[in-house]
């Protein structure tokens, strides 16, 4: 049952950011591979910083309650000094319940 719960409360975070749908999409298509910021801003054409906001958290913009990694949709990776983001098990699953609706 708390599993729907934060489905729901995802789903409303998507909705309301193009950013962070757009971050869930690009993720999803490379899974299981995992990306960096940087890139993941080449292939979306969205700004680098607006890139780590919706990953992470930044400001007033970006609320950190509402960010990927806090929802538990996208993990982070550190290998040596890079970190990468890879999108999680409920994100994977998330985006492919949302497709077969």
């Amino acid at each position: 049952m708390s599993e729907e719960v934060g489905f729901e409360e995802v789903l409303r975070s998507l909705r309301r950011s193009r950013v962070r749908t757009e971050i869930v999409m690009y993720l999803y298509k490379i899974y299981p591979k995992a990306s960096y910021p940087a890139e993941i801003s080449r292939n979306t054409g969205i700004d680098p910083t607006n890139i780590l906001g919706g990953l992470r958290g930044m400001g007033n913009r970006f609320d950190a309650a509402n960010s990927l990694l806090k929802q538990g949709v996208v993990e982070k990776i550190e290998r040596g000094d890079a970190t990468y983001y890879r999108l999680s098990e409920l994100g994977k699953s998330l985006i492919e319940s949302i497709q077969k609706v």
